[in-house]
């Protein structure tokens, strides 16, 4: 018996994707510190994050935090920063072979005066609950807009996918990575 492969088209890859972003609640964040600083150096954090419509990241991070100060340091500049989405290890099939999204992307810190601020608050609050409440009435807490530029989504051994376009993460390449 002949075992039939299954073609993936562009719009399977772009639903596929948009369910795996949609099943998840927290992303991995690389930041660098200062270029300022003698050595710059990697910082590997997370945190929960809502998106919108664009595809963009928020995070409701302390100002304390490294990786606020990391973000502090780079905002409105390109690149400075990587997210990554990885499938659960619990659910994975093979931890060598994990499903994950990656974005190299800017990020902007969003004011508390910002036309949109509050609205993104109420998000994150009807997605993660009362804590949310409670941060956003601590000053040192601020909302950081992550806007990817490009990517990558990794199904499986074999199965690496470029997305062009990331400010609309969902229109990947249709091309399989050469590697």
């Amino acid at each position: 018996m002949i075992k039939k492969e299954r073609v993936l088209t562009q719009e399977m890859l772009i639903e596929e994707i948009s369910q795996f972003r949609e099943q998840q609640k927290t992303l991995i964040l690389a930041t660098l510190s200062s270029d300022s600083s003698p050595e710059c150096q990697p910082l590997a954090s997370y945190a929960p994050f809502i998106e919108d419509e664009k595809g963009c990241f928020y995070v409701f991070l302390s100002g304390l935090a490294s990786h606020s100060v990391n973000l502090n340091c780079h905002h409105d500049k390109q690149s400075k920063l990587s997210v990554l989405l990885i499938e659960d290890e619990q659910s994975a099939r093979n931890l060598f072979a994990r499903k994950r999204l990656s974005y190299s992307c800017t990020v902007s810190i969003w004011p508390r005066e910002h036309s949109l601020w509050q609205e993104k608050i109420d998000k994150l609050q009807e997605r993660f609950g009362k804590t949310i409440e409670v941060l956003s009435g601590l000053g040192d807490f601020r909302l950081y807009c992550l806007t990817p530029i490009d990517g990558n989504y990794v199904k499986g051994f074999g199965q690496a996918y470029e997305l062009k376009d990331a400010k609309h993460p969902c229109l990947p390449n249709n091309q399989k990575r050469n590697k």
